[in-house]
């Protein structure tokens, strides 16, 4: 609805707007004329006036996000000429979500799933986010009889693949489960991440596996009038160890 040159601006953000429920959205807006009273709909409930305002006056709401499809709209009157623009709201519901940790019996590899969470969209998809943690090479970069902490270097090479998968279909013979997977690799002893995974099913597991390889310094053992002595051959990096890790939990 427009007239009288009033026009409204949406300054943020771009229409549509999605959300996670509970989360918090702020949405931005100014009308180009000096005096208009501005009022804040959602779902055609009244949630905000104001009026008297400059021209060009940056306005906000802020609303924790409620799961559904919902109207934002922002309307302008003044001298009976009444204007209006609205933000489309889609707002994803909380299904479930789980945690879990792995350690390896060495102590070199710690997988650990933080939060993973199933959100269901308001056109039926769902979607599943993962926050993740890995460690590794930690017993290695203590320091051991037969190996030296690297000083120089990359101290390990960690693969970590983060995915989400389900079988639907669960009678004899039935189809390999589905997967959906990221993969990364890092050369840190530490990592962590948040990964998206969109179109699953509503029945899946959530998982992180690690594939690990640890780098020192090897130690030569020297014995002398004073006793043995272990020194590092700085000189080279070898292979420590060779690990893996995976952790799951169901949603």
């Amino acid at each position: 609805m427009g007239g009288g040159g009033m026009l409204i601006t949406l300054i943020s953000p771009m229409s549509p707007v999605s959300n996670r429920a509970g989360e918090s959205r702020t949405f931005k807006a100014s009308v180009n004329m000096d005096n208009p009273i501005v009022r804040w709909k959602l779902d055609g409930v009244l949630v905000q006036a104001a009026m008297n305002l400059p021209a060009n006056t940056q306005m906000s709401y802020t609303a924790n996000a409620v799961a559904g499809i919902h109207e934002l709209k922002v309307e302008a009157e003044k001298n009976g000429v009444l204007v209006s623009k609205s933000w489309t709201w889609n707002v994803d519901e909380l299904i479930s979500s789980c945690s879990n940790s792995y350690m390896s019996s060495s102590g070199n590899v710690y997988v650990k799933i933080k939060n993973a969470t199933l959100h269901k969209r308001p056109n039926g998809t769902y979607s599943i986010d993962i926050d993740w943690y890995v460690g590794a090479c930690q017993s290695i970069a203590a320091g051991s009889y037969n190996f030296s902490p690297v000083t120089y270097g990359p101290a390990c090479k960690m693969i970590v693949t983060v995915g989400v998968y389900w079988n639907n279909l669960t009678y004899p013979g039935a189809p390999a489960d589905n997967i959906l997977q990221q993969v990364q690799e890092t050369n840190t002893r530490e990592a962590s991440g948040l990964n998206t995974f969109d179109n699953v099913y509503r029945e899946c597991r959530a998982f992180v596996k690690v594939d690990v390889e640890c780098y020192a310094h090897p130690v030569v053992h020297l014995v002398t009038p004073e006793g043995e002595l272990n020194v590092p051959i700085l000189t080279e990096i070898v292979t420590a160890a060779k690990e893996n890790g995976y952790c799951a939990c169901s949603l």
